[in-house]
């Protein structure tokens, strides 16, 4: 017999929504309750409803639009061929914003690693704890959070303002692609062992061996497109 796990409130909030978005009473586009009027229905704070957006936002199920509330982005589960589908539909882009971050990662953990502190160190690798344990359970919408602040904490973390506001350009865009290509289990597994190389570099103060360990990521995200079309 399996272990009984227990199921975090934050997933049984996102079930509980998704179920609504499936019912067939509502259609994208269509406005989802209001947080107040959410916490009531299921019994839980606003924390726990944002979170639960947030989620559902990063895997395309829901749409937040800043000052007017969340809404209805599709009614039915994500199928394979659909995320087949959209990475090869979208390969040309991906690449273009791939070769922009293969300039900005790997010179933003150089610049990271040198003026980081310690605290920061162990705040990346509480980050990275959780995106492994992510990975292991396969919760696609917290693989997808976890890396987005896995990578963006990196470029924070270069203290450098140039760099940090073009990643937020980039990251606008690599949404779309995360919450894509995560569907695919192993791509998020594949994407363990290098950023336990780059972690093992802050660590260790490496900066160079950091920069190879991005460029050697990014590289093999471009691997796993190719195999994903497939």
């Amino acid at each position: 017999m399996d272990t009984v796990k227990r199921v975090p409130i934050v997933q049984q909030v996102v079930e509980s929504i998704k179920e609504y978005m499936f019912s067939g009473d509502v259609n994208p586009g269509d406005k989802l309750p209001a947080e107040k009027e959410l916490c009531e229905k299921l019994g839980v704070g606003r924390g726990t409803i944002r979170e639960a957006f947030r989620m559902l936002q990063a895997t395309g199920y829901v749409e937040i639009k800043p000052g007017r509330g969340a809404f209805v982005a599709r009614t039915s589960e994500i199928e394979m061929s659909e995320v087949v589908n959209w990475i090869s539909e979208h390969e040309v882009e991906t690449k273009d914003f791939n070769e922009v971050r293969m300039a900005i990662e790997p010179l933003a953990v150089r610049y990271a690693i040198e003026r980081c502190t310690d605290a920061e160190v162990l705040n990346l690798q509480r980050i990275h704890n959780n995106f492994m344990e992510a990975v292991e359970e396969n919760d696609v919408p917290k693989i997808v959070l976890l890396d987005e602040e896995f990578h963006s904490t990196i470029v924070e973390y270069s203290k450098n303002k140039l760099l940090i506001s073009i990643m937020k350009q980039i990251n606008h865009y690599l949404k779309s692609f995360r919450s894509k290509t995560f569907y695919i289990p192993t791509n998020a597994k594949n994407a363990i062992k290098p950023h336990s190389e780059i972690m093992a570099a802050f660590v260790e103060r490496n900066h160079e061996k950091g920069e190879a360990n991005m460029i050697q990521h990014l590289q093999s995200v471009l691997v796993d497109m190719e195999k994903s079309k497939s």
